[in-house]
Order: structure tokens, then C-alpha cells, then sequence
């Protein structure tokens, strides 16, 4: 029987694919990890994790452990998390073991590279079979539609971060492939005893489907919203049979994990043992005290447990201005933005529609609202993953549910129109995907100019770049926080540092009260006279001399930029976005701001 090729349309897509995928594993096989100078996140953990498995066949945390990850990295394992259970004296990593076990031979073949092209191998897997299921739907674009959800986005830059998000992604993208995409389910006639081999890779496909699927949702349960489309797919499976497979596959995963977990730490989830993470300040246990003095630790220190009932009972819901204002950032957030970093997760949506093929898909949708929602309930202040994360790195796990919302081919030209959207707020990735994720100032690298130009900076969330004592401060009675790398605290946060030099100056200025004005005062380091500023977000109303090249300014300020509770109080601030910007060749000038009533 003669091979059947692919039209040479179809043929230039999966083309477009492969050589990205390609470049992109490339990119990982010979990323030198030695430009980047510390561990970022939780990415200490994970490493020695994998490295654990690799070499010892455990994840148990030993010094050997610790000495193997400082010769390999040349760093101390900055973040480092560990957990112990009630019955044990062992520590073991706080973080699951589905990455490690799939990291783990890659890591042992190359320590500093094998995790990251272990990352783009799977990513690469995941984008083949997931174009592959599309075409039913997509059609013969389907490869360059999956091309743009990966690097029309941020997702693939996350390549090259050893963390669980792209994992977590890539076996969502696979599991919902196996349910979404592909050939109808074989008949029950007698046809399928001619056919029994077909009629067990059947069974086999939707319940590797349910495993992972279960891996994903077990990883952090908040992602068990994805079970629920499988689930309703299997109405076009032969329900019954289907929705069988898929609960055989999730169930086997789920107890077999929580039989492994329950070995280690005694409880059901990574997350539910007694926590705690280890720094250079803190000291590392086996190194700088012995493991014994576990319990001494959590007593000085308190325990990380997401699971204990302190978490919970100061849990606030947030108000009215707080789910407004995480809404906004949530789709047009300048650092987390879905609409920003994950736009091409539109394209399905342009296809949409409430009757068959696409009837069930709706639960699609409804997933990724439900994860997000619930991140907004349990972590209305970190609803993103925190200073280290690429994006939203919580929400790239149940990113690829937006892909399966596709009912129907799109034109092309929409593909474009999307790739041209985005072009301007992932430039930096595209052009440096393998760049530290912070760059030498402390702010994200990946967020480009025209981001911090046009998006809002993300007010309502905790640990958004830059962060640190000397721009996050309280100064006279205010909150203060300097955006920008002109502009820095110092004297304990009694006055600020503007150097004109390095730029504008950008600062949010808070209180819970309303203000109406602030005085600002100037003094030169370098003597003279103050330097002259042009100031946006207000208006200079008043002057005054102080003497020796000092000056007071009184502000009437702009409406506020902002009013919702902060992470440290259920109280509203009130915020307020100031520019300043002085002649470059202006010397540095120490900065003081009071309020000053009208």
C-alpha cells in the first residue's frame, strides 16, 4: 500500500512546528546555566530533587545532597524547602516527585543541563500530540496554532526555569489531547472482537488520559478542574466505557501517589507536612545544625504547612475593590497580564460555539474561571506564583484548556493578527528566551517597555517586582514603593534617593486615608541648588526656600490610582502613582514626603 504524504500545505505547518520545537531543544541542550547567578523560586528544591533521584534513587534531603547541588550550581540552594512527617526523622523535599521522575535521567546525564532539555522534550511532545488531536477541529493550520499558544506566548520560556509549571502544562496539554482529539471509539459489535487490539489501546488512551490529568490536579489540587471536560468528552466516546477508563486511570494514580505519600511524610499531599525553607541566613540543616533540631526549628521559625488550620482562619474573601482590581491585573496586569503573556489562548474562543462539535466544551472554559477563581480566594495577593514566576505561572498549568475550545477552522490571517498583538509585549523573550528572569535592577526582564508603559503596575499583589528594603518601605506616616531603578530608600527609609541619571522616577505613594497633598522636600548630595522637576500624577500648588540649595514642594496630587486592602491589612489604602524626572545630568537628591492637608 503506497505512504500516504501530506499535502504541502499541511506538510509547511507541521514544518513551522518542528523547527521551533527543535531550536527550542537546542536552546536548552547548550544553555549555560553559569550566567545566571543564584537559584530563582522554588527552583532549589526541584533541582535537588531531581539530582536526589538521579544519584541516590530517593528524595530524601541528606548533606550529600547539599554538597552534590553546590558543586554542580556553585551556589547555595537559596529556598531551599523541606518537610518532615509525625513518624519520621527523615527530611524529604517539599515539593511532589512527578518532576523529579521525569527530570531525573536527563539531570543524571548532564546535572546543569539535563533538566532543562528534559522541560523542552516534553514540551515538545506535548505540542506534537496536541496539534495532532486539533486537526479534526483546527484543521491543517492545527501545528502553526500550537506553534503560537507555545511561542506566541510566554510558555515556552519557562523552558528554561527548572520549576513544576510547564511540566504541570505539558500533561494537561497531553491529557486533554488523549480526550479531545482523535479517532471515535471502536465498535462494540462484533467487529470489536476482530478487533480487540484497537478496542485495548481505546481503554488505554482515555485512562493515561485520567493519569495525567490525576498527576496535574494531584500536583495542586486547584487544577482538578480539568477533570471535569475529560469527563464530559466521554459523551462523545461511548460515555459509559470511556468515563470508566478515564476514573480507572485518575484513581490508580491518585493512590498510588497517595500511598508514596503517605510512606515519606504521612500525609496525603507535599504540601501538608510540617514545612519550612532554608536560606544562607537561616542555615541549612546537615550543615549548619544537625537535622535533630527539626522541631527547635519550627519552633523558632513556625511551620510552612499550606494544610494547617492557621492558614485558613484569617483567610479574608477581599471586597468589592479588591476582586475588581485583581480582575483588571489578572487579564492586563503589565507582569501577569493573560491577555499580555497568554493571548493566543483567544484563538479557540474565536471558534467557539454552544452546538455540537463544541457543546461540551464550555467546560473548558469553565475550568480555567474556576482555578482562577479560587486562586482569588485562596491567594488574592499572589494570585500569580510569586517574585520569581514568568507570567502567571499558576494559570500556565490549565493554559492548554483554552486550546481545545476550538470548534472550527480559523483563517489564517488570525493567527497573524494575534502573533502582531503580542509581538510588543514579548519582545524581550523572544529575543533573550534564555535571560534571567530579573534583570540587574530587580524588575522582570521579560516585561518590555511598552508593558510598564501602557499596562497597570499590579498594586493589589505582594511580591511584584521590585521588591526588597530599599523600595518597599514606610516613610512619615506613608507606604512607599519606588517602581523604577532611579529611585531607592535609604536612612531606614527615612528619605529616598532619586539619581536622575539612571532615569525617571516612579513611586507609588500610599495611606488609608485619602490625600489631598504631599510636601515634597529636595536636597541636593552633590550641593547646589535643587534640581528642577517635572512631575506627573500631580501638580506643584506652593514653593518654599529652605536654605542651603533645599526646597519644599507642596503637590496637589491626581485622583488616586488605586484604592483596595493590602497583603498586610483588610483596611482600603489609597494609592497613588508619581513620576518625577529631573535633568539627566542632575546629581542625585535625597527625597522626603509628608502628607500636607489642605
Amino acid at each position: 500500500m503506497p505512504r500516504r504524504r501530506l499535502p504541502p500545505l499541511s506538510a509547511l505547518h507541521w514544518t513551522l512546528l518542528c523547527l521551533l520545537l527543535v531550536a527550542l531543544t537546542a536552546g536548552a541542550a547548550t544553555f549555560d546555566r553559569s550566567t545566571w547567578t543564584t537559584v530563582v523560586g522554588d527552583e532549589a528544591t526541584y533541582l535537588m530533587q531531581v539530582e536526589s533521584l538521579a544519584w541516590d534513587l530517593d528524595v530524601t534531603y541528606t548533606r550529600q545532597d547539599y554538597d552534590r547541588f553546590v558543586r554542580h550550581w556553585g551556589v547555595s540552594p537559596e529556598g531551599l524547602i523541606l518537610q518532615k512527617g509525625e513518624q519520621s526523622d527523615r527530611l524529604v523535599y517539599g515539593k511532589p516527585f512527578y518532576y523529579a521522575l521525569w527530570a531525573a535521567p536527563f539531570a543524571r546525564l548532564s546535572p546543569t543541563r539535563g533538566p532543562f532539555v528534559a522541560n523542552a522534550v516534553l514540551l515538545a511532545l506535548a505540542s506534537l500530540v496536541a496539534a495532532w488531536s486539533l486537526r479534526p477541529t483546527v484543521g491543517i493550520a492545527a501545528p502553526s496554532w500550537v506553534a503560537l499558544y507555545v511561542f506566541g506566548s510566554i510558555a515556552f520560556a519557562h523552558v528554561f526555569w527548572a520549576h513544576l509549571d510547564l511540566f504541570l502544562m505539558s500533561l494537561a496539554a497531553l491529557g486533554l489531547a488523549l480526550a479531545f482529539g482523535g479517532a471515535p471509539e471502536p465498535s462494540t459489535g462484533s467487529g470489536e472482537h476482530r478487533n480487540g487490539e484497537r478496542m485495548s489501546l481505546w481503554w488505554l488512551r482515555w485512562a493515561l488520559a485520567g493519569m495525567l490529568l490525576a498527576t496535574v490536579a494531584y500536583s495542586r489540587p486547584l487544577y482538578a478542574s480539568l477533570l471535569l471536560p475529560a469527563l464530559l468528552a466521554t459523551a462523545r466516546r461511548g460515555r459509559w466505557r470511556a468515563a470508566a477508563a478515564l476514573v480507572a486511570g485518575t484513581l490508580v494514580l491518585s493512590l498510588g501517589t497517595l500511598a508514596v505519600q503517605q510512606s515519606l511524610v504521612g500525609s496525603w499531599t507535599s504540601y501538608g507536612a510540617e514545612r519550612r525553607s532554608f536560606n544562607p541566613s537561616t542555615g541549612y540543616p546537615e550543615v549548619d545544625f544537625p537535622a535533630a533540631d527539626w522541631d527547635a526549628m519550627i519552633e523558632r521559625w513556625g511551620n510552612a504547612s499550606w494544610l494547617k488550620e492557621q492558614d485558613f482562619t484569617g483567610l479574608a474573601p477581599g471586597t468589592p475593590r479588591l476582586w475588581g482590581w485583581n480582575l483588571l491585573y489578572f487579564f492586563f496586569g503589565q507582569s501577569v497580564g493573560l491577555l499580555v503573556y497568554l493571548l493566543p489562548g483567544i484563538l479557540g474562543l474565536l471558534t467557539w460555539k454552544a452546538r455540537p462539535p463544541g457543546a461540551e466544551r464550555w467546560a473548558l472554559l469553565a475550568a480555567v474561571a474556576l482555578t482562577a477563581l479560587a486562586f482569588f480566594v485562596l491567594r488574592p495577593h499572589n494570585f500569580y506564583g510569586g517574585g520569581g514566576s514568568l507570567g502567571n505561572r499558576y494559570i500556565l498549568p490549565i493554559y492548554p484548556a483554552l486550546w481545545f475550545t476550538a470548534t472550527r477552522p480559523l483563517k489564517p490571517v488570525w493567527l497573524a493578527v494575534v502573533a502582531i498583538v503580542a509581538a510588543p509585549f514579548l519582545g524581550p523573550v523572544w529575543t533573550a528566551p534564555r535571560a534571567y528572569p530579573l534583570d540587574s535592577d530587580g524588575l522582570f526582564r521579560y516585561v518590555s517597555p511598552i508593558a510598564r508603559a501602557v499596562l497597570p503596575y499590579e498594586t493589589t499583589q505582594s511580591h511584584m517586582k521590585p521588591t526588597g528594603p530599599r523600595v518597599n518601605v514606610r516613610h512619615q506616616g506613608l507606604w512607599l514603593k519606588s517602581l523604577t531603578p532611579a529611585l531607592w530608600m535609604e536612612g531606614g527609609g527615612a528619605f529616598m534617593v532619586y539619581d536622575p541619571g539612571r532615569g525617571d522616577a516612579e513611586l507609588l505613594v500610599g495611606d488609608t486615608e485619602p490625600l489631598g497633598a504631599l510636601h515634597l522636600e529636595l536636597a541636593p548630595r552633590q550641593g547646589g541648588p535643587a534640581p528642577a522637576l517635572h512631575i506627573e500624577g500631580g501638580r506643584v500648588v506652593g514653593e518654599s526656600d529652605l536654605g542651603g540649595g533645599r526646597k519644599r514642594l507642596w503637590i496637589e496630587l491626581d485622583p488616586p490610582r488605586a484604592r483596595h486592602p493590602m497583603w498586610w491589612t483588610r483596611e482600603n489604602f489609597t494609592l497613588y502613582l508619581l513620576r518625577l524626572r529631573a535633568d539627566a545630568d542632575a546629581g542625585p537628591v535625597e527625597i522626603t514626603l509628608s502628607p500636607a492637608a489642605r
